[in-house]
């Protein structure tokens, strides 16, 4: 079973290492839903839900999701997962190796 979660998402700072470097960090926002019987069925939906939600970024957001100042906006993402329960990613902060 497959579960599609919306999550609200932000670049984050992962460090000064080779000039510095970012990473996303999702956070629930309560909205998913599933279960999917079928994967291919369950990332067709997550892609079209993710299409949709580029489009209203370029119409809503004044910020592009990689600017500085996209915290000012609201950007959001589909995933799939496995379990029912959305959770924040990454689960670790991941680090420079």
């Amino acid at each position: 079973m497959y579960y599609v979660h919306k999550h609200a998402i932000s670049l984050e700072y992962g460090g000064p290492e080779e000039g510095g470097w970012w990473y996303e960090h999702g956070i629930p926002t309560g909205f998913s839903f599933g279960p999917i019987e079928d994967e291919e069925n369950a990332y067709a939906q997550s892609r079209a839900l993710n299409e949709l939600e580029y489009e209203r970024r370029e119409r809503e957001e004044k910020y592009d999701f990689t600017s500085v100042l996209a915290k000012l906006g609201n950007h959001y993402a589909y995933t799939v997962e496995d379990f029912s329960t959305p959770v924040p990613y990454p689960s670790t902060r991941p680090h420079y190796e």
